[in-house]
């Protein structure tokens, strides 16, 4: 299924902006380049079955962040365990001055996908906050 620019994966549509960064960041696996998306006070607001909408996890601040980032994209979101990222993809992604929303996917090499939501505001042309909804195959 071909989609619309909007729900096909980013590297089909080019572009620029906040979106086409996360996507070269999760490519090269470049953290550092990932975390500078986010305002020097942002903040990551992560709902999952382990962080609850009553109880979610909450992250303050870029370095908080970056530190964040490591320990999310290589380590098991239940063991803790290091896996290797086999593959990642934006999906279903827009972008407005105010704000953008996208699905990440993330493939690991034993198989299993961690499927994150982001419904993030902006300013400054950089993110302030972060709202994650973040699913993940069960063992």
């Amino acid at each position: 299924m071909e989609g619309s620019a909007r729900t096909r994966p980013l590297a089909q549509r080019g572009g620029d902006g906040l979106l086409a960064e996360i996507d070269r960041a999760l490519k090269g696996r470049d953290i550092e380049a990932l975390s500078r998306i986010y305002a020097e006070d942002a903040v990551i607001e992560e709902m999952s079955s382990r962080n609850p909408p009553a109880h979610p996890s909450v992250t303050s601040g870029r370095h908080a962040i970056m530190e964040r980032l490591k320990n999310d994209l290589f380590h098991d979101p239940v063991s803790g365990w290091a896996r290797q990222l086999d593959s990642t993809e934006i999906l279903d992604g827009i972008e407005t001055d105010d704000g953008l929303a996208f699905m990440e996917v993330r493939v690991y090499a034993a198989g299993d996908r961690v499927v994150a939501q982001h419904l993030a505001r902006k300013k400054n042309g950089l993110i302030v906050h972060d709202r994650i909804a973040v699913v993940w195959d069960a063992e």
